[in-house]
């Protein structure tokens, strides 16, 4: 008998990073549903993270093994300027989420950034203490720690740079 294929569900799946995992995962054949809410291209599903009933009704539906948390406003211009709608997408859609993620038995991973450090004393470790010194930081800082009140994992990548 032939094992399920693995699920797993991308937000920010039209972005830079989102598309890099999805990349990964479908080389793994893995059965992936990307979200995007902006730029959704072939393949991809349209999905207001910020509402936190249709990504419930989404994940229901999709039944995820995992969901993989790429989507954020990350430009510094929005950021300042859209603080509050920034926080909404970084902070309180990232907790709902979670949360949505747990109650269904997916497991949630949740990619921040190195902008949660203060730029210091790279390379970071797991152990060092956050410290942002911009809105953008702060608001992934308060992202990692919406999802880990709900068990869901937390990635730091150092550095994203497009393919050459």
């Amino acid at each position: 008998m032939a094992s399920e294929v693995p699920r797993v569900m991308i937000t920010g799946a039209s972005g830079l990073l989102g598309r890099a995992v999805m990349k990964v995962f479908a080389q793994e054949k893995w059965n992936i549903i990307g979200l995007a809410y902006s730029r959704v291209g072939p393949g991809l599903v349209q999905c207001d993270i910020t509402n936190t009933d249709a990504v419930r009704a989404l994940v229901e539906k999709e039944k995820p093994t995992f969901i993989i948390h790429a989507a954020a406003e990350r430009a510094p211009d929005a950021v300042e300027n859209k603080y509050d709608e920034t926080r909404r997408l970084n902070v309180a859609s990232s907790g709902h989420l979670a949360a949505i993620a747990k109650s269904s038995g997916s497991r949630l991973i949740y990619i921040s950034t190195d902008y949660v450090f203060d730029g210091s004393s790279p390379p970071y470790k797991i152990t060092d203490t956050p410290n942002p010194l911009n809105k953008y930081g702060q608001t992934k800082f308060d992202g990692e720690k919406a999802v880990m009140a709900e068990d869901s994992l937390n990635k730091r990548p150092q550095r994203l740079l497009p393919p050459i």
